[in-house]
């Protein structure tokens, strides 16, 4: 499998222009653990920058998508940049507290030992994960079916060609038109698999199925540098990053590459650590790449539209005085409970309703009602080797720390997104059809994937330390009475 400089270009300049990007918004480089997340956050950022520009630029010429982008992608990154720089220009970022607390820590050999442990086992996971992806052709089913499709048709035919269902291709009279079960899924997947085969300069495969790969490993350093900023040890922070990387069903996802499930649950995992940190630190930037970044999970999967709004629910309830929050809920409850009546009663959307229960496009219908499929997603989580002890764990450190909840309002916050996006999980399975998924061992899994990284945002602000959530506080305070030093206390 051999590669050029023009594939190796492929990977580096997203790197450049996202880091760029992350550096820009957060001001520079100000607290421990930021140069992991600039590498880390900026690679996914701009992945999604680089599809973004191959899909502006290339829809005519997509077997040449990466040298129509690429100019417009390093545009970006030098205007990031230069805006990192004056942005960062005769500023003097000190990290106080947290920096002191970090060189104790490292002064303790037994963490050094452990962390550098840690790093071997992580690498060593990579390594092999990524061999496995490099040596084999697109294997999953919907992979090839679906995800890989439109881009493996499109860089063939040298442009893109309109996906339509089924009854309207046949009466379609343009035979650049295509049909597929999967014509409605989103498409930023497919051009990011495009920036990766043009720069190869073929559909070669296994080059392309290396960006779940590449993914999985800039999460890592991200979530590495944001646990790190949010004050965790570096021992506990690359803990928390092994235990992530080395879940059999997220190593079978990048192995076996091809699913946007590992995408969708990546990104949206990228959006809770900024806000996160947000929520912490109260840094506009960190909010901004927040909100940006979730936006992009429509565009990679449909279920992505649910997790965008479960998280612009709680994103807005931050934002609201605390009086105001419980009448705020009840109204917005109320009326997105009107909205998806008169939508599914008339048909309006994606949804609706239909004879036998509810109908999703390009997804089927799902008969409403109640499905036991208890035991097997009981077997799923507890007893087939998919999580190792996740969920053993995850429940154990929601009783140990349940004070948590009642002291830290970001753990509030978190909690309440974890709980909203289990609870759409519950009514999807035990609710709909779609229970069906559950008991034949196939999907289940696959979407409780894409919130198992938002568990581990949960699960560091759980184990952060109880006197630094007290300085972080302290820190919010301070910030909120300088923005606003007339608001009430």
């Amino acid at each position: 499998m051999g590669v050029d400089f023009t594939y190796i270009a492929a990977w580096v300049l997203p790197l450049l222009t996202g880091s760029g990007v992350w550096i820009a918004l957060n001001g520079g480089v100000r607290r421990p653990g930021d140069a992991a997340i600039a590498v880390g956050a900026g690679w996914l950022i701009g992945a999604f920058v680089a599809a973004g520009c191959a899909r502006w630029s290339a829809p005519a010429d997509t077997a040449h998508a990466f040298a129509h982008a690429w100019p417009w992608v390093a545009v970006i990154g030098v205007i990031a940049w230069i805006v990192a720089i004056v942005r960062m220009r005769g500023k003097e970022f000190r990290i106080r507290w947290v920096e002191e607390r970090s060189v104790q820590t490292g002064r303790v050999r037994w963490t050094r030992v452990l962390w550098w442990i840690l790093l071997l086992l992580v690498i060593a996971r990579f390594l092999l994960i990524g061999d496995e992806a490099s040596m084999r052709p697109v294997f999953p089913w919907d992979a090839w079916s679906a995800w890989s499709m439109k881009p493996k048709a499109w860089f063939l035919a040298g442009r893109m060609e309109p996906y339509v269902p089924m009854a309207a291709w046949i009466s379609h009279a343009d035979a650049a038109v295509r049909t597929a079960g999967a014509w409605s899924y989103p498409e930023l997947l497919a051009w990011i698999q495009l920036w990766f085969a043009s720069a190869a300069g073929a559909w070669n495969e296994p080059l392309v199925d290396l960006a779940w790969s590449g993914a999985l490993c800039a999460f890592a350093l991200a979530a590495y540098g944001y646990w790190r900023a949010f004050a965790l040890p570096p021992w506990m922070a690359l803990g928390l990053v092994y235990a992530l990387v080395s879940l059999p069903l997220i190593d079978a996802h990048v192995a076996l590459a091809g699913y946007a499930d590992l995408w969708v649950a990546l990104t949206l995992g990228l959006a809770l650590l900024a806000w996160t940190r947000w929520l912490f630190f109260r840094e506009r930037g960190q909010w901004v790449l927040a909100l940006a970044t979730a936006l992009c999970l429509p565009a990679l999967k449909l279920e992505g539209t649910v997790w965008l709004l479960a998280f612009l629910v709680v994103v807005v309830l931050d934002l609201l005085p605390d009086q105001r929050r419980l009448r705020v809920m009840i109204a917005t409850g109320a009326l997105l409970a009107a909205v998806a009546f008169v939508a599914l009663l008339f048909g309006l959307g994606v949804v609706r309703f239909v004879k036998d229960g509810v109908e999703i496009a390009s997804l089927g219908t799902f008969g409403l009602g109640w499905h036991s499929v208890g035991g097997a997603m009981v077997a799923s989580l507890f007893t087939l080797p998919n999580w190792h002890l996740l969920w053993y764990l995850v429940p154990l450190l929601l009783i140990l720390r349940a004070r948590r909840f009642r002291d830290d309002r970001s753990a509030r916050l978190l909690g309440l997104l974890v709980l909203f996006d289990f609870a759409f999980l519950f009514v999807l399975f035990f609710l709909t059809g779609a229970g069906a998924w559950a008991e034949d061992f196939t999907s289940a899994n696959r979407l409780i994937l894409q919130v198992v990284p938002s568990v581990f945002v949960l699960a560091s602000v759980l184990l952060r330390d109880d006197a630094f959530a007290l300085a972080s506080r302290s820190v919010r305070d301070t910030t909120q009475a300088r923005v606003a030093p007339n608001a009430p206390a």
